[in-house]
């Protein structure tokens, strides 16, 4: 398997720091990065995920250091390989995906890990606990995960899971206006790709709710419904 200094090293030589600035600027200045563009970061990682697809059991070792980097572009790569190794992922993996979740959390790692853990247990009750456990958590992104771990369910989601943990969260008094926004939103964003699926469920959801949802909640949801 390939090693994180050998992907700095590529990465580094393709470095343009110029749209570098404009992409940490874009993310509050929360992360360093390379300034790769999607394309070419996808490139220069092809051999990579491919060597990961192809292996036997995921490097525990090694997606903590991709999570961990200081370089954006770098986590990006972890949450590539997770994606491309997901055929090895178990309920087991639960907590190991959580932990990575929380390391340099931002809007951008948790909405894709989000559908990583949602792949895990569909139907399954241990992971419907387990996934009850994060809605409640203290941690907002967690939270958000557990709002979002649906959102590629399409007919096969569970809208009395996804109805439980709306509730749940439209229940948690929110720390700060990032907390709130975040939230208000990974609700809307939720609702708004089952309503893509069933939108009647949807609109029955938000007019039974309408009081407890945020506006920026109500407009998310009702994007495709108009």
């Amino acid at each position: 398997m390939f090693t994180i200094n050998e992907i700095e090293n590529i990465y580094k030589s393709h470095a343009d720091p110029e749209r570098a600035k404009k992409m940490a600027a874009y993310m509050r200045n929360k992360f360093d990065f390379y300034g790769l563009p999607a394309g070419l970061r996808r490139d220069l990682s092809k051999a990579y995920i491919k060597e990961g697809k192809k292996a036997k059991s995921i490097d525990r070792t090694l997606l903590t250091g991709l999570f961990s980097n200081k370089y954006r572009e770098i986590n990006y790569l972890g949450l590539d390989l997770l994606k491309a190794q997901s055929h090895l992922l178990t309920i087991g993996d639960f907590e190991n995906l959580v932990d990575l979740a929380q390391i340099r959390p931002w809007w951008d790692t948790i909405d894709n890990i989000d559908s990583i853990i949602g792949g895990l247990g569909h139907g399954n009750k241990e992971f419907e606990e387990k996934i009850l456990d994060l809605a409640q958590s203290d941690n907002f992104w967690l939270r958000r995960i557990a709002i979002g771990h649906q959102r590629r369910y399409k007919d096969k989601t569970d809208t009395d899971l996804l109805a439980k943990i709306i509730k749940i969260n439209l229940e948690i008094p929110v720390k700060d206006k990032d907390e709130k926004f975040f939230i208000d939103k990974a609700i809307g964003w939720a609702l708004r790709e089952y309503s893509k699926t069933n939108p009647a469920w949807v609109g029955s959801f938000l007019d039974e709710e309408s009081k407890a949802l945020a506006p920026l909640t109500i407009r998310e949801a009702s994007k495709y419904m108009k």
